[in-house]
């Protein structure tokens, strides 16, 4: 794709605005491609392709972004979910660099990188979301196959195998495959054939990134944060480590923490109820002490939410199931083709394709919709919470009919806890509010917040430097260092 401050005269850089499969198919599902991600640089500045190596980190071209941290609003959206980018870690020596997301993509295939070179004369498989010979932004990707020319120590150089196709804008740092295996990403290209480009221009080769030789700087840059998330209530604080364990302490800040599963990918609490959603996919819970014997509740699931005496999970279909009481209650399905499931009170809200619903009640109950155009629900009380796709968030107070109020604008995440309303800013500074919706703003970390949440009179954070912090009764109160 083109850069967005290169100019008509740098007609190969792909970086920047990002290039497209001119002359290709549609991909499908039996492409195999759900680790293909959209990469937005900088809320709407220009686009890109990449792929998801590992629940935490996409692989893209390092011209997308540029030099320094990843521009306010930079997002990533992979297998219909959005995610913000929080860190960028670039190859010293190509075009190349690792974009972070501000939480795990759970229950999304990785890419499988390729550990031998390509040879002249392989056929790849190119993808990618730029635009097309005659559309400006398709809605989804598009493939096409190219046949590999010379190969360098760093690169190569491949073209379309019938001459018709191009890579285009929108399409830098998405995949060459051989097979299902990543061995290269789109760096630059001519874009002779794509919309936009002159007629005279008819060359339609590109030059691809190598990564076939790169499997240790990949391992050793991809790996998860020290903290991958934070959680608590008023009386637990639970973690999930880079190193997949998940520890709980109970009572004051400085108690002592507890390993209470290894193999994690998630962590939930909710009163004396502790979750944990395992790699395979298992989710199980325990009731009591943290001691207690743990409870397998259901198996192949990517989410699990607790609220008081209900159970929620989504399974890989998108199946949103809920029971209601003991662990081993039966379960409901509550809906279908969910994208994230919330529980607070008697209130279950899934967000499915954007389209925000509640019901209040029980889990028969018939689902009213809230809002459209979301990407994050938030349920607490008599409070519902939305971020729409341009990063407004906006609360409702009381009914389900009640009316809304944006509250804040360049949201990345929001966290509804009691009278508490917290944001997460594009700029990663974390902000409370106490009271009403009208409220004033406190900003209780500025700059340097990776993720926010709220619980009863706690506050806690996981700043940029994966160090988890909370905090305790007021909104001014100190912070203390609990975990990296």
């Amino acid at each position: 794709m083109l850069s967005a401050a290169a100019g008509a005269a740098a007609t190969l850089l792909l970086g920047g605005a990002a290039l497209a499969v001119a002359q290709g198919r549609p991909a499908t599902d039996a492409d195999g491609l759900r680790y293909l991600t959209r990469v937005d640089i900088g809320a709407g500045r220009a686009a890109c392709t990449g792929v998801l190596l590992s629940p935490w980190w996409v692989a893209t071209a390092k011209s997308c972004f540029g030099a320094g941290a990843p521009a306010a609003g930079s997002a990533v959206t992979v297998d219909g979910r959005r995610f913000t980018v929080d860190r960028l870690t670039p190859h010293p020596d190509r075009d190349l660099t690792l974009a972070r997301l501000d939480r795990p993509a759970l229950g999304v295939p990785v890419a499988t990188v390729a550990t031998t070179p390509p040879a002249p004369g392989d056929e790849l498989t190119v993808a990618g979301y730029g635009r097309t010979a005659d559309t400006w932004v398709p809605t989804g990707a598009h493939t096409a196959t190219f046949q590999v020319g010379a190969v360098a120590a760093g690169t190569l150089d491949i073209a379309p195998a019938d001459g018709a196709g191009a890579l285009c804008r929108g399409d830098a740092g998405g995949p060459a495959l051989r097979g299902t295996q990543v061995v290269a990403l789109h760096s630059t290209s001519w874009q002779g054939g794509c919309l936009g480009t002159p007629a005279t221009e008819t060359r339609r080769g590109t030059v691809g990134t190598r990564l076939d030789d790169l499997g240790p700087w990949l391992r050793q840059h991809a790996a998860a944060p020290a903290v991958q998330q934070l959680t608590l209530t008023g009386t637990r604080v639970g973690v999930l480590t880079g190193g997949f364990d998940a520890v709980v302490k109970e009572g004051g800040l400085s108690t002592a923490w507890v390993r209470e599963h290894v193999n994690v990918t998630q962590v939930a609490l909710s009163g004396d109820r502790i979750g944990v959603l395992l790699a395979d996919g298992t989710a199980l819970v325990k009731q009591g002490g943290l001691s207690a014997a743990w409870v397998t509740v259901h198996t192949g699931m990517r989410q699990l939410v607790l609220a008081g005496d209900r159970i929620g999970v989504v399974d890989a279909d998108g199946n949103a199931w809920v029971k209601d009481g003991g662990l081993s209650a039966a379960w409901v399905r509550v809906h279908t083709g969910v994208d994230q499931l919330a529980l607070d009170g008697d209130r279950v809200g899934v967000l499915r394709d954007g389209t925000a619903l509640v019901k209040q009640g029980g889990l028969s109950a018939a689902w009213v919709t809230v809002h459209t155009g979301m990407r994050r629900l938030v349920l607490a009380g008599d409070r519902i919470g939305v971020v729409d796709a341009d990063g407004n968030a906006w609360v409702k107070d009381g009914g389900l009919s009640a009316a809304w109020v944006k509250v804040h604008t360049g949201v990345d995440q929001l966290a509804l806890a009691g009278d508490r309303v917290g944001v997460l800013l594009h700029n990663r500074s974390a902000l409370v509010k106490q009271g009403g919706l009208s409220a004033a703003w406190v900003t209780v970390l500025p700059g340097r917040a990776r993720s926010l949440t709220l619980a009863g009179d706690r506050v806690d954070v996981v700043d940029v430097d994966d160090v988890a912090w909370v905090k305790q009764g007021g909104l001014s109160t100190a912070w203390v260092r609990m975990y990296g």
